[in-house]
């Protein structure tokens, strides 16, 4: 059976961030504890997504804030 990687766009979208971040965090990692690239294709890094699993287990870190574009009518005083 064949592995599936995921590219630096498919670790931003399955964590939810920018593909500049996930780029910041892998040059970063001594510092974010962010896992290495399961292997490279080319020059193109690739991941396990058990890898990153594992590692947003460990850093769940800050989620985005959910901006309501219709907020309720707030009532008159």
């Amino acid at each position: 059976m064949e592995e599936e990687y995921m590219t630096a766009a498919d670790v931003a979208r399955y964590l939810g961030v920018d593909r500049k971040t996930v780029y910041t965090n892998l040059r970063d990692r001594e510092k974010t504890g962010f896992p290495e690239p399961h292997r490279r294709i080319g020059r193109t890094p690739v991941w396990r997504e058990e890898d990153l699993r594992e590692w947003r287990e460990a850093h769940p870190g800050r989620r985005r804030k959910k901006v309501d574009v219709n907020p309720p009518d707030e009532p008159e005083a």
